[in-house]
């Protein structure tokens, strides 16, 4: 996944170097990892949301549109979410 923060880019692989450059204030960009394993496994489509990681959420959020997302927490984006898709 790629993450960025205002002119820096990073890329993270695991979920757990994604949490941290996240807390760090990057945000993903891109197609990230979530994306992927959509286009890869379109079973993962359907998994639902209560299911999904606080990355993934928040990736969802951000091809959804909405924006404000990064600083959410999973119970908040989880409340935003269900109301957009």
């Amino acid at each position: 996944m790629i993450l960025k923060k205002d002119n820096v880019e990073r890329i993270a692989e695991t979920e757990t170097a994604i949490r941290k450059l996240m807390r760090q204030g990057f945000e993903p960009i891109g197609e990230d990892a979530f994306n992927k394993d959509n286009k890869e496994n379109p079973d993962k489509a359907d998994k639902p949301l209560e299911g999904m990681t606080v990355a993934e959420l928040k990736a969802l959020a951000k091809e959804k549109g909405l924006e404000g997302v990064s600083a959410l927490n999973k119970e908040d984006l989880l409340a935003v979410l269900k109301d957009v898709v």
